[in-house]
């Protein structure tokens, strides 16, 4: 991959994975013994969500389609009221 030819948006993609690579290597050198998968657990949850958050921040803005204002196909149903599975 020529990192030359990327996009702004690219860039900051590759920097957002780079930076949550750095923080994943970060948890697991100051991890406890047997306790490295639950921090880079951790990592990815923080880290990563904020990566993906990002990724798909700049999808949408670079495509004003995928905010366009109208009804949706469905109707959504509130968590709060459907049954639970203990029934």
């Amino acid at each position: 991959m020529d990192l030359s030819k990327l996009s702004d948006s690219e860039r900051l993609v590759a920097e957002q994975a780079v930076l949550t690579l750095r923080a994943l290597n970060e948890a697991a050198d100051k991890a406890e013994h047997g306790k490295g998968m639950a921090a880079l657990e951790s990592v990815i949850h923080d880290k990563g969500m904020e990566h993906l958050r990002g990724m798909i921040a700049a999808a949408a803005a670079s495509r004003p389609e995928t905010q366009k204002k109208g009804s949706a196909s469905g109707r959504a149903t509130p968590a709060a009221s459907r049954p639970g599975s203990r029934g």
